[in-house]
């Protein structure tokens, strides 16, 4: 049994067979950073592809942007910048122990979205 507080999340990447073979059709792998003093990284193995399922489903009803497998809290965003309007950009979602910046890479229409949304409020 596991439990995971979605309120403390600040990104998702969701690994599915189509990004990693060695991934089963009913075992996945999640990798969350989690909020707190630093973000923190967790990578969680063999989550169930219904556990999978539910956790995006959770996010992305809370406003969470999806670009690809990657789901990005919008209220996280400290810094985003466009590298480039076909590649997409870079977002900064804290910072680690170590004072290194947390960034994120996202597609360009993830990006619009999430410039979009935050420029609206």
């Amino acid at each position: 049994m596991r439990y995971i507080n979605t309120d403390k999340i600040l990104a998702a990447q969701l690994t599915t067979p189509a990004e990693n073979p060695l991934v089963g059709d009913d075992t996945r792998l999640v990798d969350v950073w989690f909020d707190g003093s630093a973000v923190r990284k967790q990578l969680f193995k063999k989550v169930k592809k219904s556990e999978q399922e539910a956790m995006a489903q959770d996010l992305e009803s809370r406003g969470f942007i999806r670009s690809g497998n990657l789901l990005i809290n919008p209220r996280a965003v400290l810094f985003a910048e466009m590298e480039h309007e076909i590649v997409g950009g870079l977002v900064t979602i804290g910072y680690q122990d170590n004072g290194r910046p947390v960034e994120l890479k996202v597609d360009s229409k993830a990006f619009t979205d999430l410039c979009e949304r935050l420029a609206g409020g």
